[in-house]
């Protein structure tokens, strides 16, 4: 089965980019790259003096990670804790067949 291919432009800090993208994944690029004007928007209102684009781009970039860092440091602690009640329920299950 074939992917879909679309061809989007997205434009980001004022400026368009032109990719391909599998179709299915169109919202996805679409609400990232809002996301990404919401924040250079939010960061450009501290308006630092010598600041430009590229600038507030770079504590865009540095926010976002922040974000996805602690988002996978949750998932690791949740699937630890998935982990241990997965071997307790594998404990009580034996305890019960006795």
């Amino acid at each position: 089965m074939s992917e879909r291919l679309l061809n989007i432009k997205l434009d980001i800090a004022g400026k368009p980019y032109e990719m391909t993208i599998d179709a299915r994944n169109e919202e996805v690029y679409r609400l990232a790259a809002r996301e990404i004007n919401n924040r250079l928007a939010t960061a450009q209102q501290s308006r630092v003096d010598g600041f430009g684009v590229q600038d507030y781009l770079a504590i865009v970039a540095v926010d976002l990670m922040i974000s996805n860092i602690r988002l996978e440091r949750k998932n690791d602690v949740e699937d630890g804790d998935l982990k241990a009640l997965s071997e307790l329920a594998e404990r009580l299950s034996k305890h019960l067949e006795k």
